[in-house]
């Protein structure tokens, strides 16, 4: 069932804080700044690493730059901010408790501590909140979305520890929405054939890419998601419906017949028109909606079964573009499989 609104969240890459004024600082707050002025998200999530060496002066710096932002925010514990302190009590101290949940509009966001054990690892009562929360969610008619700093599909790292077979039992068990991590450094979407995952580039040390953040949207089954450098202006454009096929986890995330295309716009000046191509195709102009949403009808019962192309522009008042393009399932008899991948494929880090 579709909710009313949709549910927005900015993800900051791991910022790896150390001193007011370098890079990494000068990026985090440019992300905070557009949380406040360009995306307006329901809240922030930072995903852990948020400061180098879990000094308190660290955290001082980290809480200064939260401060800043006008929407609630969250954080979770990384294996640089518990540095030499393996109970994380200078991140509980400084930041709140590294565990947690908040419920938005038929959503239950869940914030997992992974550095209960080195290098990862979920204490047994930790594993038995998770499990309890998964299920109160479930029978309650929510979907649940996963929070935590280590990625399950890191390269040359085992998501291996105390918990962690625990955790597998949990989300391959029990609908999971998604899973949005940090830890990698790049930037990586997956989909095992059950679940999503996303890992969101570094800010403090930023590999295959610029510095940035991610944004999600969930919409009932919808969950789309899209990266955006800090330096980068112009309008963001995000394609909510249909689902990206690289996200797709089953049949409910495929186009059965004549349906919708939906677009979120975020843009500083006013936008002056959103144009659709569909596998390469005439320009479609796109209608909108209210709060920065963009459709037009999507014609899936005259579409073969298969995968398709879906393109989208949207130009603003100075004459900034900018562009999201997805590709798209369509079986008129509602069948789907997931297949397992990833995108970009990575095989080969500077940080582990």
């Amino acid at each position: 069932m579709r909710t009313s609104e949709p549910v927005t969240v900015l993800i900051p890459g791991d910022l790896h804080l150390t001193e007011p004024g370098r890079p990494n600082h000068a990026a985090a707050a440019r992300a905070v700044a557009d949380a406040n002025e360009l995306i307006r998200p329901d809240f922030v999530q930072f995903i852990g690493d948020n400061v180098q060496d879990g000094s308190d002066e660290q955290f001082a710096l980290f809480g200064a730059l939260c401060a800043r932002l006008h929407v609630p925010w969250f954080a979770l514990v990384g294996d640089h901010d518990a540095q030499g302190d393996p109970t994380a009590r200078r991140f509980r101290d400084r930041v709140g408790d590294p565990c947690g949940a908040v419920t938005v509009r038929g959503f239950r966001f869940l914030r997992l501590n992974t550095q209960e054990a080195r290098p990862v690892g979920l204490s047994p009562g930790q594993v038995a909140w998770f499990r309890s929360e998964v299920d109160a969610a479930l029978a309650a008619g929510e979907r649940v979305v996963v929070f935590q700093h280590n990625y399950p599909y890191q390269i040359w790292e085992d998501f291996a520890g105390p918990g962690t077979g625990a955790w597998r039992e949990i989300v391959q068990t029990r609908r999971v929405h998604a899973l949005v991590c940090g830890h990698t450094h790049y930037w990586q979407l997956a989909n095992d054939g059950r679940n999503v995952s996303a890992a969101v580039r570094s800010i403090g040390d930023p590999e295959g890419g610029a510095a940035g953040y991610a944004v999600a949207v969930f919409h009932g089954e919808d969950f789309a998601i899209t990266y955006r450098p800090v330096a980068e202006r112009g309008p963001l454009v995000l394609v909510t419906h249909p689902r990206e096929a690289l996200l797709a986890t089953g049949p409910e995330h495929v186009v059965t017949g004549a349906d919708e295309i939906r677009v979120r716009v975020w843009s500083g000046a006013p936008v002056g028109a959103v144009e659709l191509c569909l596998n390469g195709g005439a320009g479609v102009p796109m209608d909108p909606c209210g709060d920065g949403f963009w459709r037009a009808p999507l014609p899936g019962a005259r579409l073969a079964k298969g995968a398709h192309r879906l393109a989208v522009r949207a130009e603003d008042a100075t004459g900034a573009a900018g562009g999201h393009e997805i590709e798209f399932a369509v079986d008129p008899t509602g069948r789907y499989t997931a297949v397992p991948m990833v995108r970009p494929l990575v095989t080969s880090t500077a940080f582990c």
